[in-house]
């Protein structure tokens, strides 16, 4: 009889956990996930001061719950990228830092965003030392999952960044070339691909690139092919589409084509789109931010 109890306690699997208790666990995970989906919600929205607010929140839900690892790191990671594109670097820089640690600690990698946010924080600064493994870690990331996709505008920001970074190293040459390789993946034979989603505030879109690629230009003497590149990148900013509902999408729109007119010598538009990307950028600073500020 003994040996019978023996081999049935053996055999059978340990009880699941019962319905109230799950029930109990996803109540209190709300802590987190609820501010978490609002941040994401007002972020895509355009409402970046309330994805402050909220990405913080769902940090500090996490934290009380007393469950430091992906949620508590994933909330100041997209915290950073929220004050990323409210030109805060100063925040951006902490909360990416911060977020990083965790998976630093745990030998993971924090998502292509993060390492890229940081590192673009750093190409910024004049910083390529710090900038440069950020950036290739990110690249390395977005490329493992290349074929995967169909969405290349965050593999192609990652090739612009890369080609900063060899401008900023004295690498004209391969800075050329990356450029050219993240132009090719935006820019298939219906139109060019612009970033939509979380952190498309800070990407290279397929108009700054054609820009950024335009400066390369003339900074190396090819005035020709500078203003080529220059007038291309304008005309793919009339095309860039889905940035109204984005303040923050849409300043940095503005912000780039100004530079872009004012490099064709029409600078009194390339003042009127930097005094409006000014205004909303002032707008976005001066919106909801973390609880108790």
């Amino acid at each position: 009889m003994v040996k019978t109890l023996l081999v049935l306690l053996l055999c059978c699997p340990s009880p699941a956990r019962s319905a109230p208790d799950h029930l109990e666990e996803k109540a209190r995970m709300e802590a987190f996930y609820i501010p978490y989906n609002l941040a994401v919600t007002a972020q895509l929205e355009g409402r970046i001061g309330d994805a402050c607010t909220e990405f913080a929140n769902a940090a500090k839900g996490a934290r009380k719950l007393h469950i430091y690892g992906w949620q508590e790191s994933r909330a100041l990671l997209s915290l950073g990228s929220a004050y990323h594109a409210r030109r805060d670097l100063k925040r951006a820089e902490k909360y990416y830092l911060e977020g990083m640690a965790y998976f630093k600690m745990v030998k993971q990698d924090p998502g292509a965003a993060a390492l890229s946010g940081l590192g673009r924080i750093y190409l910024d600064r004049g910083l390529p030392e710090k900038a440069r493994p950020l950036l290739k870690e990110a690249r390395a990331i977005e490329f493992r999952e290349y074929g995967k996709r169909s969405d290349l505008t965050a593999p192609a920001a990652a090739m612009s960044d890369l080609a900063r970074l060899d401008e900023l190293q004295g690498d004209r040459r391969s800075a050329e070339l990356r450029y050219l390789m993240a132009l090719k993946m935006l820019g298939p034979a219906t139109g060019p691909a612009f970033p939509s989603g979380l952190g498309a505030e800070q990407m290279d879109s397929y108009p700054i690139i054609l820009y950024r690629l335009g400066e390369l230009h003339r900074r190396g003497g090819d005035a020709a092919a500078a203003r080529a590149s220059f007038e291309k990148a304008l005309k793919a900013f009339s095309l860039w589409g889905g940035a109204e509902a984005r303040p923050a999408l849409k300043a940095r729109k503005l912000e780039y084509r100004s530079y872009t007119l004012r490099a064709l010598g029409r600078a009194a538009e390339a003042a009127a789109d930097q005094k409006e990307a000014g205004r909303l950028y002032r707008h976005l600073s001066a919106g909801r931010t973390e609880p108790g500020e």
